[in-house]
């Protein structure tokens, strides 16, 4: 019969044995057999004889590209951390991975400009309120399954994290108007001024109505570029292959469910232990 030992064994399962059955004391023993009188412990303490088993405990579940960069580019949007991150991909998206699992998947994450974007509690203590908001734009090329073309509106307030989302398979100034006034009237504070990612916007019309509008609404209103241009999302497989959850429910249905769940789902410790919506609430008070 085949014996496998691991690298650094000092003993065998024989000696082990005799270790488990011998009366006599942990040091006279390792004078005996020239092993170290933790060895004689550790082995006294244990029932069986044989080495443990090197496998690792969790196997790694297999994602698909398309699901890692998902889950990377919400980390990006959401600025979670590894627990907060880990229910939203599951609650959220619907897919069934363990921590480790998710933090193989996870780039390294750095700040554009060298510099934390404060948060919470921090951003507060340094004289910064959750009173801005910034408006964002992606035009996604769905699979034919999903009708092809759409566009993400998505609202942010960088203090608390608190968004807002909807997926639309059209656009009209008339639209993005109407989605605004929907978000500054669901969110739980005074915007005082918005800022608009003009580098992701597919058209200046919009940019530009959108601008006439805060203004007359009296709210203050700037528009910035990033620091890269980006281009369309295009995805070329169903995004029910991607996204378990859209199995029950339409993409839209879906991004708002993920801004309700980040919003009011869990507490956060850089928001003093509550949600983004809560933490804004108590602001109020």
């Amino acid at each position: 019969m085949e014996i496998k030992l691991h690298a650094n064994a000092t003993t065998t399962p024989r000696i082990r044995k005799y270790l488990q059955e011998s009366d006599k004391s942990d040091r006279e023993l390792a004078l005996e057999l020239g092993i170290s009188v933790t060895t004689v412990r550790r082995w006294r303490k244990r029932e069986q004889t044989a080495d443990k088993s090197t496998t690792p405990v969790v196997i790694h579940k297999a994602m698909r590209q398309e699901q890692v960069a998902l889950i990377n580019a919400l980390r990006e949007i959401l600025r979670a951390p590894l627990d907060d991150l880990l229910f939203m991909v599951q609650e959220g998206l619907g897919i069934p991975l363990s921590r480790a699992t998710l933090s193989r998947y996870l780039t390294p994450s750095y700040p554009k400009n060298g510099e934390a974007i404060l948060q919470g509690k921090k951003a507060l203590k340094a004289g910064i309120r959750p009173q801005t908001l910034t408006l964002h734009y992606r035009f996604l090329s769905l699979h034919m399954d999903d009708d092809g073309d759409h566009h993400l509106l998505w609202a942010q307030e960088p203090v608390s994290g608190w968004c807002a989302a909807r997926i639309y398979s059209g656009m009209s100034s008339p639209l993005v108007i109407h989605w605004l006034d929907a978000v500054l009237e669901q969110f739980p504070g005074d915007i005082q001024s918005v800022e608009i990612k003009s580098d992701e916007w597919l058209s200046e019309t919009y940019i530009t109505a959108l601008s006439q509008h805060l203004a007359e609404r009296e709210i203050n209103v700037s528009v910035t570029t990033t620091e890269r241009k980006h281009q369309a999302v295009a995805v070329t497989v169903p995004l029910v292959a991607i996204i378990p959850a859209l199995r029950a429910c339409t993409p839209d249905e879906l991004v708002m469910k993920l801004c309700a769940l980040f919003n009011g789902g869990k507490e956060q410790k850089k928001l003093g232990n509550m949600t983004p919506q809560a933490f804004l609430e108590a602001l109020r008070l």
